[in-house]
C-alpha cells in the first residue's frame, strides 16, 4: 500500500460527477476546457515561432529532435506527418537558420542524423522555460505530480480510444450487434 506521503497529489473528491444520459460521467466541461487549452497553445506556439522567425511546424520539429537527442529526417517527418519533400524543406531551413545539424549516420551511410546546433538549443530552453512558468503560475506545486499522471493517462487514453473507434473512420462509439 502507498503511504500518503509518496501517493501522488490529488485534488479532494468532488460532489457527485455529473451523469450524461448515456449514464456515464458526464465530461463535458472538461473536454471544452482541453479545447481551450488546445486553442490557447496553438495562438502560443504562432506566437513563439513568430518571436524565433520560423514556422509552427519548425518549432514542433525543434522540440521534437531536442527530446529525441539524435532523429533521422524519416523518423522527424513521421512525427509531424509530413511528406519527404515538405521534410527535406523543413530540414534546410533549420539547417540554414542555424537551429539544426545534419551528422552522417553512424550505422547507415544513406542517411543522416538531426541535432540541435546551439541556436536550436537555446531556443529550446527559451521555448521551455515560457512554458514552466505558464505552468508555475497555474499550478499548486503540490499538484504537479498528479497533472502529469493525469496528461500522461489522457494522452495514452485518446490513443487507445483512435485506435479501438476511427479504425473504421467513424469517431462515433462502435455498437454491438444485436
Amino acid at each position: 500500500m502507498t503511504s500518503p506521503e509518496t501517493r501522488s497529489p490529488q485534488p479532494p473528491r468532488g460532489d457527485k460527477p455529473p451523469v450524461g444520459p448515456d449514464g456515464l460521467a458526464d465530461v463535458t466541461d472538461v473536454v471544452a476546457a482541453f479545447s481551450a487549452l488546445e486553442s490557447q497553445n496553438s495562438t502560443v506556439l504562432k506566437q513563439v515561432a513568430e518571436n524565433f522567425g520560423i514556422g509552427v511546424i519548425d518549432v514542433r520539429a525543434i522540440a521534437f529532435i531536442s527530446q529525441a537527442r539524435s532523429v533521422t529526417p524519416k523518423q522527424t517527418a513521421e512525427r509531424l506527418e509530413l511528406s519527404t519533400g515538405a521534410t527535406t524543406s523543413l530540414i534546410d531551413r533549420m539547417v540554414g537558420a542555424g537551429y539544426v545539424r545534419r551528422l552522417p549516420h553512424p550505422t547507415d551511410r544513406r542517411s543522416v542524423l538531426l541535432e540541435l546546433a546551439a541556436a536550436g538549443q537555446d531556443a529550446v530552453d527559451d521555448i521551455f522555460d515560457f512554458y514552466r512558468r505558464a505552468f508555475r503560475e497555474a499550478i499548486d506545486p503540490h499538484y504537479l505530480d498528479f497533472l502529469a499522471t493525469t496528461f500522461r493517462s489522457i494522452a495514452d487514453s485518446l490513443g487507445v480510444t483512435a485506435a479501438h473507434d476511427l479504425g473504421d473512420g467513424s469517431l462515433r462509439e462502435p455498437t454491438s450487434a444485436a
